[in-house]
């Protein structure tokens, strides 16, 4: 039931090519733009376009986070799909899992994609296993910031969830030092960049390929992050319930 549903909703979002422009081409576009703006220093030139290869890399994942997943989930509701679906034998979690499968799906799409593109377009050069952990760190990372989906998706009006969703994809790519380095921000502004989700999944796979090591800290802040937001999440579906 699962993998027809998941089928059948992968086509559906396939059709919605400004939402896949949004979530995957633009994210590409920026990383080719800001990695050929000035000249980069041969020594430096693999750390930075990293360094920005990961920024534009989350910029596309928590799209489909802040966007996609919490839109699709309001748009069935408002629809009565999600109500038509369940009329069936899926169960409610079914249709959760597959959303979120679906989600995880365009997660590697978008990140397989983004790693080609800096490899034969701008060089960037690591062992396989670094390109192979580094793809898993930003697919596992990506999946705790679901919980923001899942918190959005509590508004009913599809226009302010998506308004709501787009303010924060933009304050938390720019506050996140996925646009700029954060080393550039005055100190107040570093300050809140480190606390940040954004910063956080960025420096879990940067300080990866960089130091060969996890941020078991960051990744714990994800963590935090993501069963605070189910958490409000809960809380406002429980009281919604009883209104």
């Amino acid at each position: 039931m699962i993998l027809s549903y998941l089928k059948l909703d992968i086509r559906t979002t396939f059709r919605q090519k400004t939402y896949l422009f949004l979530s995957i081409a633009l994210p590409l576009i920026f990383f080719l733009v800001f990695t050929s703006i000035g000249n980069v220093p041969k020594s430096q030139a693999q750390t930075i376009y990293k360094e920005s290869l990961f920024s534009m890399a989350v910029f596309s994942l928590t799209s489909f986070c802040l966007m996609t997943f919490p839109i699709e989930l309001i748009g069935d509701k408002q629809s009565g799909w999600q109500k038509k679906i369940l009329s069936t034998s899926m169960k409610i979690h079914q249709y959760y899992l597959a959303k979120i499968l679906k989600i995880m799906g365009l997660f590697a799409l978008s990140i397989v994609l983004i790693f080609i593109a800096a490899a034969t377009l701008r060089g960037v050069r690591m062992p396989l296993e670094e390109w192979l952990t580094a793809g898993l760190l930003l697919w596992v990372g990506s999946s705790l910031f679901l919980s923001v989906g899942v918190l959005l998706s509590q508004i009913s009006d599809i226009k302010k969830a998506s308004s709501i969703g787009n303010l924060f994809y933009l304050l938390l790519a720019i506050a996140g030092g996925l646009w700029f380095p954060i080393k550039l921000f005055p100190h107040w502004l570093q300050t809140i960049a480190h606390w940040t989700p954004t910063y956080h999944l960025k420096n879990v796979v940067f300080s990866y390929t960089t130091t060969h090591s996890i941020s078991w800290y960051s990744f714990g802040v994800l963590f935090i992050y993501s069963i605070l937001f189910l958490i409000i999440a809960f809380y406002i579906q429980q009281k919604t319930d009883v209104i």
